[in-house]
Formats: structure tokens, sequence, C-alpha cells
């Protein structure tokens, strides 16, 4: 029976990974090639390129507060299926796009797909996963994230060089469909084995978003989130432009070095999905020094040679923070009510997501990108500052409470 149950949660956890796989090289493909779509096919200027990713982001905070604290959990691997079918569709209709207006209306509708998909799909992979394997089964998950992004930059890449930027819409539909097919298949197979709840009243979810926030590790894995977002939404966004503008990187060749950038997050959660962390912390603290490094040298007008060295800096925290914040969450709150604290999680991502490439565009439109780097480092840091203050805070706490020292990380 314990084999059974063994080889079942293998299939399961293989089928969620090729979900992920295919899920995250198209919502990927998004995130990269509509700014360079909307620069360079559509013609729009800097501020419309990053008002595509604002719109992305408001549509994904929009799931966050309507829908997904609301998905009863065992309804998650069809909701989960319905929006990946949504998200195909909007590809489609990217394949015929002709002005920025319905770009912007495209970007939205992603962005809502996008926001139910990922935190969801987090939720299956906390559901599934045995609890002394969760931190594994939750760093395999983020590596394939990893080796999807991987992929799908340099087919991004080849298409770009080869065919033109438009046809990227169509190669990754049929990447985007194969993702629903799967995750189709899966929801008929899976079991959620939670306790039965009764229909989530709006109270409760702000209760619950509201007690999770009080939480020491949740906030230290909140602010150190929110803080990475900062050098990933200006690589995605308009890493591009930078290479294009500052250091003469065309965009196909941009894709390819963007391959370094995702390598190095890959093997990072590689390493984490088989070695287990015997100290989170300071591998939370060491990703943050890296977030403002590479950051910071992302602004020095150096040539390509420190473009690279950023992004090779940068690919740790990427790799390390995300897995890490996650464990920490899903080891804080109660399993049943993940998809309600992933939701708050990743709704104040989504408010970020869609405020930093807004401010991006403005300061460069003022100034320029690289102006734009040094100002918004200012935030930067003091979110990393406040993600170790209540990490520290807590650990206090803790040392203080008997009872809360057997919870302890």
């Amino acid at each position: 029976m314990n084999n059974a149950n063994g080889k079942l949660l293998l299939i399961n956890l293989i089928m969620l990974l090729s979900v992920t796989f295919t899920m995250r090289a198209s919502t990927n493909m998004l995130m990269t090639v509509v700014p360079v779509f909307t620069k360079y096919v559509i013609n729009a200027n800097v501020l419309f390129v990053g008002l595509t990713a604002t719109l992305y982001g408001i549509g994904a905070m929009i799931s966050n507060v309507v829908i997904n604290g609301r998905v009863n959990i065992e309804k998650t691997p069809r909701i989960v299926t319905l929006f990946l079918l949504i998200l195909t569709v909007g590809i489609f209709f990217y394949t015929l796009s002709s002005n920025i207006y319905e770009v912007l209306i495209l970007s939205m509708v992603t962005g809502l797909s996008m926001g139910v998909i990922q935190p969801l799909l987090m939720t299956i992979t906390n559901v599934i996963a045995p609890p002394d394997k969760r931190d594994r089964y939750i760093a395999a998950y983020t590596a394939s994230l990893s080796l999807s992004l991987i992929f799908g930059i340099i087919l991004e890449g080849v298409i770009v060089s080869s065919i033109g930027i438009r046809y990227a819409f169509v190669i990754f539909l049929f990447i985007s469909l194969t993702s629903t097919v799967l995750m189709f298949s899966l929801s008929t197979k899976i079991k959620m084995n939670v306790k039965k709840k009764d229909k989530i009243k709006f109270r409760e979810i702000i209760n619950k978003a509201s007690y999770s926030l009080k939480q020491g590790k949740v906030l230290f894995a909140l602010f150190g989130n929110i803080a990475y977002a900062f050098p990933f939404i200006l690589l995605i966004t308009y890493g591009s432009i930078i290479g294009k503008e500052y250091n003469g990187i065309n965009p196909d060749i941009f894709f390819y070095l963007l391959t370094l950038f995702f390598g190095v997050s890959f093997i990072t959660r590689l390493v984490l999905s088989f070695k287990k962390v015997r100290n989170h912390e300071a591998l939370m603290y060491v990703s943050f020094a890296a977030t403002v490094v590479g950051y910071l040298l992302l602004g020095i007008d150096a040539g390509i040679i420190m473009f690279i060295a950023s992004l090779l800096i940068l690919g740790f925290p990427h790799g390390s923070i995300y897995p890490t914040a996650s464990y920490y969450i899903a080891s804080s709150v109660d399993i049943e009510d993940l998809n309600i604290i992933y939701s708050v999680f990743i709704l104040i991502m989504d408010l970020i997501a869609f405020l930093i490439p807004f401010a991006l565009g403005v300061i460069s439109t003022i100034y320029n990108i690289r102006i734009a780097i040094y100002i918004t480092a200012v935030p930067m840091v003091l979110l990393l500052l406040t993600s170790a203050f209540f990490n520290i805070k807590d650990n206090r706490s803790i040392k203080k409470s008997p009872v809360a020292q057997k919870k302890s990380f």
C-alpha cells in the first residue's frame, strides 16, 4: 500500500511539474515578448511598454481579490484548468493584435489568468507533498519553473531571430494548450485530501489574511520577495531595452543572455530540491546581499561583461528567495488555508508588480533607465531591511516563548 501511494505521489508530482513547466514557459513568454512586441512592432513609447506590465499586474491582483481566496481547496485543480484555457485563448488573440489598445486589454486578461494559476498550483504542490518533504517539493516545483524559463527564453531567441517577434505567440499558443490538456488530465486523478470546509465568507478571508500578516516569518518572506521583484521586473520588462540602448544588444541576443540568469536560478533551485537546507535564514540573508549587488551593477554603463555579471549574480536570489519564502509561508499556516494565504501573498506581490514598471517607466521617461535603477534601489533596500527586522523580532519572541520554540525554524 505504501509503495502504491508512493508511486501515485510520484506520478502526480511529475504531471504537476509538467503543467508547471509548460505554464511558466508560456507566461514568461508574455512577460518578455510583449514589451519587445510593444516597443518594436507596435512602435509604442517606453511608457506604454511599462503599462503593459502594469495592466498584467492589475489583472493578477483582481484575481487574488475576487477569485483565489474563495476557491474551495478540493476544486483547485479544476479552477487551474479553466484559467489555463483562458490564458491559451488570450495568447491566440495576441497573434491577431495590431494596436496598443488591443495589447493593453490582452495584458490584463492574461494577467487575470496568471493571477489564479500560479498561487493555486503552489497550493496543489503543498497539499500533495508529505509534510517532512514539503520544502523539497516546493524546491522541485520552483526548479521546474526555472527550467521552463531557460527553455522558453532560448526558444524565444530562436523564434525572434529567425522568423519574427509575432510568431512567438503562435508557437507558445501550442505550449499553453499542452499545459491546459495536462492539467485537465491531472485534475481527474489528483485528490486534495484536506478537511472539507463550508463556503468561505469574505470576512473570514480578511480575518485569516490579517492573522497571517501578523506572523514574523510570513512578513520576513513577504518583504524579501517584494524586494526581489525590483530586479526581476526590471529585467523582464526593460532588460531588452537596457541591452539595446546601452550595450548594443539586439532583443534576440538579450533572450539568449537571459538564459544565464535563469540558468543560475535553475541550478540553485535544483540543489535546494535535493539538498535539505539547514539554515533558511542564512540563505535568505545571502540572497538579499546578492540582490542589492546585482541590481546596482545593472545601473553601471560598463559594457556587456558587466551586464552579464549582473545577470549571473541576480540569478542566485531568483532561485533561492521564492522557494524559501514559500516554505516559510507553508510552515506558518494551516494547509486548508493555503489558498487564502498564498492569494494574499501573491496579491501584495501583484500590487508591487504593477507599481514598479509604472514607476520605472515614468522615471525613465523623465531621465533614463539607469537613473531609474538607482532611484528605485532605495525602496528596495528599505524593504530588505524591513524583512530582516521582522525576522529578528520574531526570533526574539520565539526565544521568550517555550511553546513557540517548538514551532521555530
